[in-house]
């Protein structure tokens, strides 16, 4: 998993893996933890929500608002500085090139001058992120504030966590946060993952309830007489119809994840009809969805790159037309569009509306909204929490604000221009020195804000006004559950295993013996934590 440079979480995971959650072999216990939502209800702030440009589409039942007009008139939504001068240690991640450091970067310098202080960045690349974290945070040698991606969270953190991070239940829990009005418009579900041990302990950035989903080339999918499927027997008469690897065009990269959905995914964990816990490997709808993704396999629409396990440059081939159907996360979308349109004016890459396997009512097991988490240093004074809060306030700031411009699109005119029709974009500068470091401190709620495309805006909000009429919600949701430390990391083995069965090195009858292996591995212990905090939580 990635985050692209404004923030969206891609995910890249090897070809047909799977999102199994824990097993392994024997290993010290621990007891793990899960909160309900009585307890978590005590420590989370109050939700406020604010608005200051009103969209021109709005969302649906929660879904996600759009701008078909990037705002003008702009509002400084924090009067104030809200440093108090000197130095800020931050440490965020960089999933990109790193930009000019201080002292050569125009964009930090301009930021830092709005907040009031100099914000001093020790940017580390997204791949060494998870060691360098792990280290510090044994050592208790943090600085002030530390960004953590939910994937990198060390093992057993939420024993140690109040030995290195300070507590900020006392200053933003209930009305608490309204001295903060930025943070208090960020969704109370956000908020789950930064509380540890019946305690608060961070800032959300927040991710997608919707991750990921198909994409496809619509565009010319609709050239070569397709058109998007209802059903899994359409599915793969579209993928014969686009499939034609003598003019180097394959049907298909990655779907496998999205085939569980289509198959009618319970989620990672669920409750079956007898009221007992299994996991997802234990499904129907796992089992079929191997079988029917093997099957696309065996009749040659999956493009050669994915059949061998490499996702080495997929990206490119998906956007240059060789594969018309891809499993992408839903911020991949945008970025296409942004690198495609500028030279091919009709490139039409669009996610794929949600259908079931028999054509019946899709389901998408949605995921925990946040994607990291930002923590304050333990020995740091109350005024100083209180001083980077409204920092994290301050980044906060959603479209329609000063604020939000500068963090995204940095000084007007220096480091971004607006088109004809006013959406603004980054120029040569603003691409070197314009990344996320302070936007990955704390994040308003999303909005689809793309206006130099409006035919991406119009499909994207439809597409989610579509989908959170078909968002499930797994009996997980809503509870902060800490696996136990040995069962944290995620079944290779199994993964493994189910990838080699998809691409036909194992026989397809060994999909039924999946499960009997978890369970042996250590899947019925799990089961047995699962089972105790679904029913302490009352599901």
């Amino acid at each position: 998993m990635i985050l692209n440079r404004r923030g969206f979480l891609t995910f890249t995971a090897a070809a047909g893996g799977t999102l199994l959650v824990g097993c392994g072999g024997p290993a010290a216990q621990h007891t793990g933890s899960a909160l309900g939502e009585d307890a978590l209800a005590k420590v989370l702030p109050s939700y406020v929500p604010v608005e200051y440009a009103k969209p021109d589409l709005p969302g649906v039942n929660g879904s996600l608002a759009g701008y078909l007009k990037f705002p003008t008139d702009l509002v400084d939504a924090v009067k104030d500085k809200v440093l108090n001068g000197g130095e800020v240690t931050a440490m965020t991640p960089a999933f990109w090139p790193l930009p000019p450091g201080l002292g050569e970067n125009s964009y930090w310098e301009a930021v830092n001058r709005r907040i009031g202080g100099t914000v001093k960045f020790e940017q580390v690349q997204g791949q060494d992120y998870q060691a360098k974290l792990g280290a510090m945070v044994a050592a208790k040698q943090v600085p002030e504030i530390t960004v953590m991606p939910t994937f990198t969270i060390p093992p057993r953190f939420s024993e140690g966590v109040g030995q290195v991070f300070a507590d900020l239940t006392d200053l933003l829990s209930g009305d608490k946060v309204k001295e903060y009005p930025l943070l208090a418009n960020i969704p109370s579900e956000s908020w789950h993952a930064c509380v540890y041990g019946g305690r608060l302990y961070g800032v959300p950035f927040q991710g997608e309830m919707f991750p990921e989903t198909i994409m496809y080339r619509r565009d010319l999918v609709e050239r070569l007489g397709g058109q998007a499927p209802k059903n899994t027997d359409e599915f793969f008469q579209l993928c014969k119809k686009i499939n034609d690897p003598g003019a180097n065009r394959w049907a298909l990269g990655d779907v496998f994840r999205s085939m569980v959905r289509v198959f009618g995914d319970p989620g990672d964990w669920s409750r079956d009809s007898s009221g007992k816990v299994v996991n997802k490997l234990e499904t129907e709808a796992y089992r079929e969805a191997v079988k029917f993704t093997r099957s696309l396999f065996e009749a040659g629409f999956v493009h050669p790159n994915i059949v061998a396990g490499s996702n080495t440059g997929i990206n490119e081939l998906f956007e240059g037309g060789q594969m018309l159907i891809h499993l992408a996360g839903m911020g991949f979308w945008g970025e296409a569009m942004r690198r495609q349109r500028p030279s091919n004016p009709s490139f039409g890459l669009e996610a794929m509306p949600l259908f079931a396997h028999d054509g019946g009512k899709p389901r998408y097991i949605v995921s925990a909204p946040t994607a990291m988490v930002t923590l304050f240093r333990k020995d740091l004074s109350a005024d100083r929490i209180k001083e980077l809060l409204r920092l994290a306030n301050f980044v906060a700031a959603p479209v329609g604000t000063t604020e939000h411009f500068l963090v995204n699109y940095g000084v007007e005119g220096k480091h971004s221009a607006r088109d004809a029709d006013g959406a603004p974009g980054l120029n040569e500068l603003g691409r070197k020195e314009v990344t996320l470091t302070y936007g990955f401190m704390s994040r308003a709620p999303e909005a689809i804000i793309d206006a130099q495309y409006p035919d991406f805006v119009k499909a994207k909000h439809a597409w989610f006004a579509d989908a959170y009429q078909h968002q499930v919600r797994p009996p997980t949701f809503g509870l902060r559950i800490e696996e136990p430390a040995e069962y944290t990391k995620l079944p290779k083995e199994f993964e493994d295993r189910t990838a080699d069965i998809l691409r036909g090195r194992r026989p397809v009858s060994e999909v039924d013996q999946l499960a009997e292996e978890w369970r042996k591995a250590g899947g019925d212990k799990l089961r047995e934590f699962y089972d105790k905090a679904l029913s302490d939580a009352g599901r």
